[in-house]
């Protein structure tokens, strides 16, 4: 009796793994066949998105050499006019805004424009040009002192000719600083002259 027993429980157990291989083998493969379609979905879903970004960008790529035909002058561009004078060595920066006719024109535009200067640097915010002169910048300054003021002179060669009296008095500022003055402080430039100016005051 006990045979019988043991016989059935390892029949009954032999079914139910058998049965229970079998539905974990078709879940397995359900699975299995249902990463298979999304993967192929998938794959659909990134040819059309990429053909599609393809085309966008050689539409847009199309757009931009017909249409602009190069990056153009902002209105909010600035300008800067580099200049190196030979006779003295100096090289002096003035910063303008754009004037309105270059508005939205290219770099060719300003070439032609601005012939016998050389772009340094272009871009829809910045601009950079630069020329030499065969000559003195005549922006030669030297600050003195002359009543107890500081003063200005312009240099040209070895004459000084008096353009300007400040109001700082030299009484109030260092004895080094009154040294200096009284050997004469050169400045290259009204940028240059400007900074020293303000220095004493």
């Amino acid at each position: 009796m006990k045979k019988s027993i043991i016989i059935s429980a390892i029949i009954v157990l032999f079914i139910l793994g058998t049965v229970m291989g079998a539905i974990l083998i078709k879940n397995f493969s359900g699975e299995k066949k249902e990463t298979q379609i999304a993967e192929q979905n998938q794959e659909e879903i990134y040819d059309e998105c990429t053909d599609e970004y393809e085309e966008m960008l050689q539409s847009n790529t199309l757009v931009e050499e017909t249409s602009s035909g190069g990056e153009k002058i902002s209105p909010n561009c600035s300008i800067i006019f580099r200049r190196h004078y030979n006779d003295c060595g100096h090289t002096l920066e003035q910063y303008a805004s754009i004037p309105t006719e270059l508005v939205n024109k290219t770099e060719e535009d300003l070439q032609e424009q601005y012939q016998g200067w050389t772009i340094e640097e272009f871009s829809r915010n910045q601009i950079v040009l630069y020329r030499d002169f065969d000559s003195e910048c005549g922006e030669h300054y030297v600050l003195r002192e002359k009543d107890g003021k500081v003063v200005v002179y312009l240099k040209t060669g070895d004459t000084e000719e008096l353009i300007e009296e400040t109001d700082i008095a030299t009484e109030f500022l260092t004895e080094t600083d009154r040294i200096e003055l009284q050997n004469g402080i050169e400045a290259n430039g009204r940028v240059e002259l400007n900074q020293l100016i303000e220095d004493y005051e």
